[in-house]
């Protein structure tokens, strides 16, 4: 038996970029040049191997070269260099109707995938009910694909792929079309493969699908093989790197200036800075303190209002909004310029991006002297966390405790 079931050797893809082509023989006859182009390297000397029953996860931001290799690996693109081996029965499910003829049924096209593998006509005749029931499309099975949704269309190439009997699965990013109950199934089943001793190739954004169904990963830049190496590893190594590019275009952005111009009654916000442990910065981590501080100035003393801070995720969503005592005139008023420091002791949010929107409201009118919304952005990471959500709650675990055999009996 191989000790690998693919095998990938020093592998360049590359494309063609036209500025300029010739669409007809007559302007190529008149032009007497081909199109202008240049050429761009998707994938450049790649190299690494997949153990039988291992499953390999690939990441990568969007034009990395991630499907690019895939569907080398598939022998939908051929490699301009290098070499790649593949020992056993290959199922692939790279993109939407990858496969299917538009014309035939969904039916019709259950056999022509298992033609292709090079499965009897008997095998698949036996497993199809199987295929209809896991992409519950027994209504529409005898329809022309050409009338399914994106949503049929990937249940059907899901359960075709997986229930062919491979001996490697290919599955890129294109399980995000599904509802939730079907990426919850595709999930179990990709594990049961796994379970089985089957070879996968697993290509995702969805940083935690890879860590639970892949043992080990390979990080994907620009072309380039960047890290390999086991899952925990690699993923951390790539979201330093996604911060730090991430923070050098946040400084860009939180340098921008902010609206100082006067608002009601001539008052201003002059200034607002995010701060964490390490003093300024755009990135902290869940749990860091952090202080906003606020710079104001007014004609006068400053009373018969109050500040808010809202902060919103990344869709522009407020997730919490916090105030200052309403601050009466007298003892209470301010003095007409200073800082004003909200300060939490934790951060309480989840990996993301995030902005504050910062309000100065007349108590007695509910009339803002001044409003800037969703300015500052900050970035939170939370790579080594278990939790998955926007906002962290203070909780505790209590688990029964296991007694020895000498208190049991």
């Amino acid at each position: 038996m191989p000790d690998s079931a693919v095998r990938i050797d020093h592998l360049s893809k590359r494309f063609r970029v036209y500025h300029q082509r010739n669409t007809t023989l007559k302007q190529s006859l008149i032009d007497r040049r081909r199109g202008r182009f240049e050429e761009f390297w998707a994938v450049r000397d790649v190299s690494v191997e997949v153990p039988v029953g291992a499953s390999l996860g690939i990441i990568g931001e969007n034009g990395s070269g991630k499907s690019t290799l895939l569907k080398c690996v598939a022998g939908i693109l051929v490699q301009d260099k290098g070499e790649i081996a593949v020992i056993g029965r290959l199922a692939s499910l790279l993109e939407v109707g990858a496969g299917f003829h538009p014309d035939f049924t969904g039916r019709e096209n259950i056999y022509l995938n298992g033609a292709i593998l090079g499965l009897p006509r008997r095998y698949i005749t036996s497993i199809l009910d199987t295929i209809v029931e896991f992409a519950e499309l027994e209504q529409f099975i005898d329809n022309p694909v050409k009338t399914y949704s994106s949503g049929m269309y990937t249940r059907l190439g899901f359960a075709i792929a997986v229930n062919l009997d491979p001996d490697i699965l290919l599955v890129d990013e294109v399980l995000a079309v599904g509802d939730e109950a079907f990426q919850r199934r595709c999930m179990e089943r990709i594990n049961a493969i796994r379970a089985e001793g089957r070879t996968l190739v697993f290509v995702s954004h969805a940083l935690e699908s890879v860590r639970s169904v892949c043992d080990r990963c390979l990080w994907m830049d620009h072309g380039v093989a960047r890290m390999t190496g086991g899952v925990d590893a690699v993923i951390s190594a790539y979201l330093t790197e996604v911060n730090r590019r991430e923070a050098k275009e946040l400084e860009v952005t939180d340098t921008a200036a902010i609206d100082t111009s006067p608002g009601r009654a001539g008052v201003r916000i002059t200034s607002i800075e995010v701060a964490g442990p390490d003093g300024p910065g755009t990135v902290l981590n869940t749990g860091d303190p952090l202080t906003l501080s606020v710079g104001y100035e007014a004609p006068g003393p400053l009373s018969g209002c109050r500040f808010s801070v809202t902060f919103l995720r990344p869709d522009g969503a407020p997730i919490l909004t916090v105030s200052t005592d309403d601050l009466e005139t007298g003892d209470g008023a301010l003095p007409r310029r200073g800082d004003v420091r909200l300060a939490l002791p934790g951060v309480p949010f989840l990996e993301g991006v995030y902005r504050v929107t910062v309000d100065l409201t007349e108590i007695s009118t509910g009339q803002h002297f001044k409003r800037l919304e969703r300015v500052r952005p900050f970035r939170v990471h939370s790579a080594d966390r278990h939790e998955v959500g926007m906002a962290l709650l203070g909780h505790e675990w209590e688990l029964p405790k296991v007694t020895s055999r000498a208190a049991r009996s």
